[in-house]
Protein backbone atom coordinates (compact mmCIF):
# COMPACT_ATOMS: atom_id res chain seq x y z
CA UNK A 1 0.00 0.00 0.00
CA UNK A 2 3.07 2.47 0.42
CA UNK A 3 3.53 2.69 -3.48
CA UNK A 4 -0.02 4.27 -3.43
CA UNK A 5 1.60 6.99 -0.90
CA UNK A 6 4.77 7.46 -3.18
CA UNK A 7 2.45 7.64 -6.34
CA UNK A 8 0.45 10.21 -4.48
CA UNK A 9 3.66 12.27 -3.79
CA UNK A 10 5.03 12.18 -7.26
CA UNK A 11 1.43 13.02 -9.22
CA UNK A 12 0.91 16.21 -6.78
CA UNK A 13 4.48 17.45 -7.59
CA UNK A 14 4.39 16.75 -11.44
CA UNK A 15 1.68 18.46 -11.52
CA UNK A 16 2.51 21.37 -9.71
CA UNK A 17 5.68 21.89 -11.44
CA UNK A 18 4.20 21.04 -15.15
CA UNK A 19 0.54 21.90 -15.30
CA UNK A 20 0.00 18.96 -17.82
CA UNK A 21 -3.05 18.57 -19.43
CA UNK A 22 -2.99 14.69 -19.10
CA UNK A 23 -1.17 12.77 -16.38
CA UNK A 24 -1.03 9.27 -17.25
CA UNK A 25 0.58 6.93 -14.65
CA UNK A 26 1.84 3.41 -15.23
CA UNK A 27 2.00 0.62 -11.75
CA UNK A 28 1.82 -2.16 -10.49
CA UNK A 29 0.03 -2.08 -7.37
CA UNK A 30 -2.45 -5.22 -7.01
CA UNK A 31 -3.13 -8.13 -8.27
CA UNK A 32 -6.49 -7.52 -8.39
CA UNK A 33 -5.89 -6.76 -12.28
CA UNK A 34 -3.93 -10.04 -13.28
CA UNK A 35 -7.31 -11.70 -11.12
CA UNK A 36 -9.62 -10.15 -13.26
CA UNK A 37 -8.07 -10.68 -17.05
CA UNK A 38 -5.90 -13.86 -16.46
CA UNK A 39 -3.15 -11.32 -17.57
CA UNK A 40 -5.00 -10.99 -21.16
CA UNK A 41 -5.20 -6.77 -20.59
CA UNK A 42 -3.90 -4.09 -18.66
CA UNK A 43 -6.13 -2.16 -16.29
CA UNK A 44 -7.08 1.04 -17.17
CA UNK A 45 -8.97 3.37 -14.75
CA UNK A 46 -9.80 7.10 -16.13
CA UNK A 47 -11.23 10.23 -15.45
CA UNK A 48 -12.04 11.00 -18.95
CA UNK A 49 -14.14 9.61 -21.49
CA UNK A 50 -11.87 11.39 -23.96
CA UNK A 51 -8.41 9.97 -22.45
CA UNK A 52 -10.29 6.62 -22.35
CA UNK A 53 -11.43 6.59 -25.69
CA UNK A 54 -7.58 7.66 -26.80
CA UNK A 55 -5.65 4.34 -24.91
CA UNK A 56 -8.36 2.12 -26.31
CA UNK A 57 -7.94 3.41 -29.50
CA UNK A 58 -3.75 3.52 -29.06
CA UNK A 59 -4.04 -0.50 -27.11
CA UNK A 60 -6.25 -1.59 -30.06
CA UNK A 61 -3.62 -0.22 -32.79
CA UNK A 62 -0.48 -1.78 -30.96
CA UNK A 63 -1.97 -4.56 -30.10
CA UNK A 64 -2.39 -4.44 -26.67
CA UNK A 65 -5.64 -4.92 -24.87
CA UNK A 66 -6.69 -1.90 -22.12
CA UNK A 67 -9.68 -2.93 -20.07
CA UNK A 68 -11.16 0.21 -18.12
CA UNK A 69 -12.47 -0.70 -14.50
CA UNK A 70 -14.69 1.55 -12.57
CA UNK A 71 -14.13 4.58 -10.72
CA UNK A 72 -17.26 4.82 -9.04
CA UNK A 73 -18.31 6.62 -6.33
CA UNK A 74 -18.87 3.66 -4.78
CA UNK A 75 -15.09 2.94 -4.10
CA UNK A 76 -14.35 6.43 -3.57
CA UNK A 77 -16.75 5.85 0.36
CA UNK A 78 -14.83 2.97 0.65
CA UNK A 79 -11.12 5.11 1.38
CA UNK A 80 -13.28 8.34 3.49
CA UNK A 81 -15.78 6.06 5.22
CA UNK A 82 -13.37 6.36 8.80
CA UNK A 83 -13.89 8.71 11.40
CA UNK A 84 -10.53 9.09 12.30
CA UNK A 85 -8.79 9.99 9.04
CA UNK A 86 -9.61 12.40 6.06
CA UNK A 87 -8.39 9.44 3.58
CA UNK A 88 -6.93 6.00 3.65
CA UNK A 89 -5.10 4.54 1.08
CA UNK A 90 -6.43 0.80 1.45
CA UNK A 91 -9.90 1.23 1.81
CA UNK A 92 -12.21 -1.00 3.45
CA UNK A 93 -13.32 -2.87 0.09
CA UNK A 94 -12.07 -5.90 -1.78
CA UNK A 95 -11.73 -4.53 -5.16
CA UNK A 96 -8.26 -3.69 -4.79
CA UNK A 97 -7.45 -2.16 -7.84
CA UNK A 98 -10.30 0.13 -7.96
CA UNK A 99 -9.68 1.40 -4.38
CA UNK A 100 -6.25 2.53 -5.50
CA UNK A 101 -7.65 4.35 -8.34
CA UNK A 102 -10.28 6.06 -6.02
CA UNK A 103 -7.35 6.70 -3.40
CA UNK A 104 -4.85 8.24 -6.58
CA UNK A 105 -7.79 10.21 -7.94
CA UNK A 106 -8.17 12.26 -4.78
CA UNK A 107 -4.51 13.64 -6.02
CA UNK A 108 -5.28 14.36 -9.44
CA UNK A 109 -6.20 18.09 -10.90
CA UNK A 110 -7.02 17.14 -14.68
CA UNK A 111 -7.80 14.71 -17.50
CA UNK A 112 -5.84 11.72 -15.93
CA UNK A 113 -5.35 7.70 -17.16
CA UNK A 114 -4.22 5.15 -14.89
CA UNK A 115 -2.44 1.28 -16.34
CA UNK A 116 -2.38 -0.96 -13.81
CA UNK A 117 0.13 -3.58 -15.47
CA UNK A 118 0.30 -6.30 -13.12
CA UNK A 119 0.50 -9.07 -15.48
CA UNK A 120 0.90 -8.35 -18.50
CA UNK A 121 4.80 -7.95 -19.27
CA UNK A 122 5.02 -11.64 -18.64
CA UNK A 123 7.09 -13.81 -21.16
CA UNK A 124 5.64 -14.40 -24.68
CA UNK A 125 4.23 -18.27 -25.13
CA UNK A 126 2.07 -19.68 -27.20
CA UNK A 127 -0.64 -17.56 -28.39
CA UNK A 128 1.37 -14.90 -28.23
CA UNK A 129 0.83 -11.92 -30.64
CA UNK A 130 3.17 -12.06 -34.45
CA UNK A 131 5.49 -9.46 -33.51
CA UNK A 132 6.86 -10.69 -30.21
CA UNK A 133 9.57 -12.77 -29.68
CA UNK A 134 9.03 -16.00 -28.28
CA UNK A 135 10.43 -16.56 -24.66
CA UNK A 136 11.05 -12.65 -24.30
CA UNK A 137 9.09 -10.23 -21.90
CA UNK A 138 6.19 -8.87 -23.64
CA UNK A 139 6.78 -5.12 -22.95
CA UNK A 140 2.73 -4.48 -22.95
CA UNK A 141 1.64 -1.84 -22.65
CA UNK A 142 4.68 0.29 -23.78
CA UNK A 143 3.74 0.00 -27.31
CA UNK A 144 0.55 1.37 -25.80
CA UNK A 145 1.79 4.41 -24.16
CA UNK A 146 4.06 5.19 -27.27
CA UNK A 147 1.45 5.44 -29.62
CA UNK A 148 -0.93 7.01 -27.01
CA UNK A 149 1.93 9.77 -26.84
CA UNK A 150 2.17 9.71 -30.40
CA UNK A 151 -1.24 10.41 -31.30
CA UNK A 152 -1.44 13.15 -28.51
CA UNK A 153 1.87 14.87 -29.80
CA UNK A 154 0.69 14.61 -33.53
CA UNK A 155 -2.78 16.28 -32.29
CA UNK A 156 -1.00 19.02 -30.67
CA UNK A 157 0.94 19.67 -33.10
CA UNK A 158 -1.82 19.50 -35.69
CA UNK A 159 -3.58 21.75 -33.63
CA UNK A 160 -0.78 24.85 -33.07
CA UNK A 161 -0.39 24.71 -37.19
CA UNK A 162 -4.11 25.21 -37.60
CA UNK A 163 -3.98 28.18 -34.92
CA UNK A 164 -0.81 29.28 -36.79
CA UNK A 165 -2.71 29.20 -40.46
CA UNK A 166 -5.43 31.24 -38.98
CA UNK A 167 -3.87 33.53 -37.06
CA UNK A 168 -5.24 32.37 -33.53
CA UNK A 169 -3.42 33.60 -30.51
CA UNK A 170 -4.84 30.99 -28.31
CA UNK A 171 -2.48 28.11 -26.98
CA UNK A 172 -2.21 25.24 -28.09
Amino acid sequence: MEGRLMMADALVYGQALYKPSLVIDVATFTMGVLMATGGGAFGCFSNSAEAWKATRAAGARAGDRPWRFPLWHYYQKQIINDPSVDLRNKGSGTATPCLGAAFLKNFICGDWVHMDITGVGKVASVGAPPYLNPRRMTGRPARTLATLLHDIASASGAKAAENKEFGCAANP
